[in-house]
């Protein structure tokens, strides 16, 4: 849109706050106008990235592992009633094995006393026979002797024959108290023992229940010594993750840093070569429809507007990339060959 010279005579008669105001209203007709402009460039702003190749997104996951390595440990503590019948099984199983000893002692030292009987009362029947054999020899010889003086049935033979009796009896009365004190020594032996081994039951009993008591509080101070153990393991454990995490994310935070300077750095180094050597390949085909279409829009404008109109773009500088200055070049050139017309 131009202006004519009979346009620029009748502006001579207006006041520089009317000129003003009309060259601000065009200059927003302008920018209004532009959003058509800004919708084809986005249109190729679009085409030419997506022929980029993309950047792959950094496996932060795998740079920067989420898992530290450390775990917690999984414990789950004994309850009281499990102790108590896991310290209660053990007890008894270790008093029944006590007790059996007891009894295997007490019961071999009776069987050797029952023995002692035994072999007493062989040695009784044994006594009993050699004396019954004694007696007869002597009875025996006694007669002979008494037949051979011719004194068989004289008071003298019949007084030795009676002496032999009681002898005789006598010797048995002995044999038979020596078997009963041997046998009733035997019977005390047997009874101290049954005595001693009830004693040493009892006080088995009395120290397995000691022993229960004391097993049960040794295995409830094992476990507690226990979980507390893993508790200050796995406090440990949550500190360090806590730790980890918040390391992990500042590692995160610098490289992703590091990667946009890098960026910012390589984008930099770009437009300071492009805005040396210019545009190349699909970028200069891409920039040159979009300054071509700038370009028109901006020369149809009146020259006086124009360049104000596209320093006052909000878009220009961002789509048109090295070609800003190019196409502002331009339009100032047109506004300057303008004036000197006029």
């Amino acid at each position: 849109m131009t202006t004519s010279i009979w346009d620029e005579i009748k502006d001579l008669f207006k006041t520089d706050k009317q000129l003003e105001e009309e060259r601000q209203r065009k200059i927003n007709d302008a920018l209004d106008a532009e959003n058509s402009v800004v919708d084809k460039l986005k249109e190729l702003e679009k085409q030419y990235n997506d022929s980029l190749p993309k950047d792959e997104e950094p496996d932060l996951d795998s740079l920067f592992p989420k898992d530290s390595g450390l775990k917690e440990i999984e414990y789950t503590q004994r309850s009281d009633d499990d102790i108590i019948a896991a310290a209660k099984k053990e007890n008894a199983y270790e008093t029944s094995v006590k007790k059996n000893q007891i009894d295997d002692k007490y019961a071999k030292a009776v069987s050797a006393l029952e023995g002692d009987k035994k072999s007493a009362k062989e040695n009784l029947a044994e006594s009993y026979a050699n004396l019954e054999k004694l007696y007869a020899q002597l009875r025996e010889n006694s007669l002979n002797d008494s037949i051979k003086r011719g004194m068989a049935r004289s008071s003298v033979a019949s007084d030795k024959i009676s002496a032999l009796d009681t002898a005789h009896v006598g010797a048995a009365g002995e044999i038979e108290r020596g078997y009963g004190e041997t046998v009733a020594k035997i019977e005390s032996d047997i009874s101290a023992l049954e005595k001693e081994m009830d004693t040493a039951l009892s006080e088995l009993d009395i120290k397995s229940a000691s022993d229960l008591h004391e097993r049960i509080q040794k295995l409830k101070d094992e476990r507690d010594k226990t979980v507390k153990e893993y508790e200050k393991y796995n406090n440990d454990v949550r500190e360090k993750n806590d730790k980890y995490a918040l390391e992990r994310e500042d590692k995160i935070a610098d490289y992703l840093a590091q990667k946009e300077k890098e960026k910012v750095e390589k984008e930099k180094a770009q437009q300071a070569y492009e805005k040396e050597n210019g545009y190349s390949g699909d970028k200069l085909d891409n920039y040159s429809k979009r300054y071509q279409i700038a370009y028109d829009f901006y020369s149809a404008l009146s020259p006086d507007v124009a360049v104000d109109a596209l320093k006052a773009s909000p878009n220009m500088k961002y789509y048109l990339g090295i070609y800003y200055d190019k196409l502002l070049s331009s339009l100032k050139s047109k506004e300057s060959t303008s004036k000197r017309y006029f």
